[in-house]
């Protein structure tokens, strides 16, 4: 037998040490792998288990739920943002508690600059009429599962971090968003020296692999916010992102919503609806961990590079639901109906013009308006018909709008003021109407309405009654009447 030279024994043993090291990293990653998604199945089934009863806010369930973020926020090491507690209680009865903990930044400057993650814990509770629990695991136990991981991961990356960054569970946002509105409208009394630079909320994040993408809603509010979601440097791989530039539906709003309408960025993650949304079947064994996984670590990223990236600033850009009521708005309108009067039945009109409105007041404005129309009656004659130039002038009363931008939906509005129309031109049956001597052009009077704007599409339908106080003739007429003109009109009116 060949006795084997210590040259060659002493080559060999790298080489297997070698693949032996690769061998064993490898099984370290996969396990590491398996144990993150072993953790965020723990979370989601936990929270969307029927122990806790659907979670609804201001009960012992949500409570508990509250109580199992606290315990990670110690277990992984938080500090303390509130006092000396990781609860915020709030509520008229002391019933809702956000979870908030924080990861203090390293820089001297941009330490007192908070990012902002959250996700709502709180979800619908128990059906009363049949007792089904709506579990609500993609909505939102997926978030909150993913908002502990990423606590996590942050605060063992924390000596890379310039910025601070808060990690809060927010409580009673099915009900209208109230914990992250309790939140930021509080932050200053706890941190009067910091700002909000951006605030993210992970809200349903389980249906990735049904979807096929994760959404960031509202990368147009931070400069070249597209870009950085996009980033190919940031995405894991195997992960579809897909930036939209900004909110639009009032029908998903989540907690952005209150720190959005203070001009702060903001992002809403979202891997998309689903048929289960508020129903009994949104549970846990549904969910898509594997995608989670991926959404973690890409949170993980995205936090991280803005939380040390001295560049990072807002693009001063808003959503437009998310907007303060401007000054002026401007619209156009089209308007139809019937015209009558002494003499007259009522008879088809139409117009069409511009709307603006100037708002002083939370719930006041006037609104002045200039219509072309096209306004019909019918004589013994014959058919009068006129062109129109018309100016309604209106001071306009708008029901407040609720705190909740989910009830925002509707506006209604009463308004009384006056008009003034001048006629361009008009006949009866073929003959033109004489201006000179028998009709006149001018024609003032009181204009009535009421009517509901529907926010999200930004349409006002509403109806408008015009009383004539000027006779339509210049003298007594053959008839012995006077003929004043009254109008009642449908009108449609499109908001810029």
């Amino acid at each position: 037998m060949t006795k084997k030279t210590s040259v060659e024994t002493n080559f060999k043993r790298p080489l297997w040490t070698v693949v032996f090291f690769l061998f064993f990293v490898s099984i370290l990653s996969v396990s590491a792998q398996s144990t993150l998604r072993e953790r965020l199945e723990q979370h989601v089934f936990t929270l969307a288990s029927d122990s806790l009863q659907g979670r609804k806010a201001g009960t012992i369930y949500a409570l508990k739920s509250a109580e199992y973020i606290v315990r990670y926020w110690e277990e992984i090491g938080l500090d303390f943002f509130v006092d000396s507690t990781f609860m915020q209680t709030f509520g008229r009865y002391s019933q809702f508690n956000n979870v908030v903990g924080v990861i203090r930044g390293n820089d001297p400057v941009l330490r007192y600059e908070y990012i902002v993650v959250g996700a709502h814990f709180d979800h619908l509770g128990v059906c009363r009429r049949t007792g089904a629990i709506y579990s609500g695991a993609d909505d939102n136990a997926s978030g909150t599962a993913v908002l502990i991981e990423l606590a996590r991961k942050l605060a063992e990356n924390q000596a890379d971090l310039k910025r601070s960054i808060i990690l809060i569970g927010f409580d009673a946002e099915e009900i209208g968003l109230i914990g992250s509105a309790y939140f930021v409208r509080t932050f200053n009394n706890v941190a009067p020296n910091g700002t909000i630079v951006l605030a993210i909320s992970i809200d349903m994040v389980g249906w990735y692999a049904v979807n096929g993408m994760v959404g960031f809603i509202g990368t147009r509010t931070i400069q070249n916010g597209c870009a950085l979601i996009l980033n190919p440097l940031l995405i894991p791989d195997g992960l579809n992102v897909v930036a939209t530039r900004f909110e639009t539906s009032m029908f998903r709003a989540t907690d952005t919503q209150p720190f959005a309408v203070r001009g702060i960025p903001t992002l809403h993650v979202f891997t998309g609806v689903h048929p289960y949304v508020h129903q009994p079947q949104d549970e846990a064994h549904l969910i898509d961990l594997d995608g989670m996984v991926l959404i973690t670590e890409y949170l993980q990223n995205v936090v991280e590079f803005i939380a040390q990236d001295t560049q990072f600033a807002s693009s001063g850009r808003v959503a437009r639901i998310h907007r303060p009521r401007p000054l002026l708005e401007i619209g156009v309108s089209a308007n139809v109906g019937n015209n009558f009067n002494r003499l007259t039945a009522g008879t088809f009109s139409f117009g069409a013009g511009l709307m603006t409105q100037v708002n002083f007041a939370p719930n006041w404005a006037i609104r002045p308006e200039v219509h072309f129309e096209r306004i019909r009656g019918q004589f013994p004659d014959g058919t009068m018909a006129t062109n129109n130039i018309t100016i309604p002038l209106s001071l306009v009363y708008q029901t407040p709008l609720p705190k909740d931008i989910r009830r925002r939906l509707f506006r209604f509005d009463v308004s009384l003021g006056g008009y003034y129309t001048h006629r361009l031109s008009g006949t009866i049956g073929d003959e033109p109407m004489d201006f000179d001597n028998t009709f006149n052009r001018e024609e003032w009077g009181l204009t009535l309405g009421f009517g509901m704007e529907f926010r999200p599409i930004r349409t006002r339908i509403g109806f408008t009654n015009r009383s004539s106080f000027t006779n339509l003739m210049q003298e007594r007429n053959v008839y012995n009447v006077s003929i004043r003109n009254m109008a009642n009109f449908l009108t449609l009116t499109y908001i810029f």
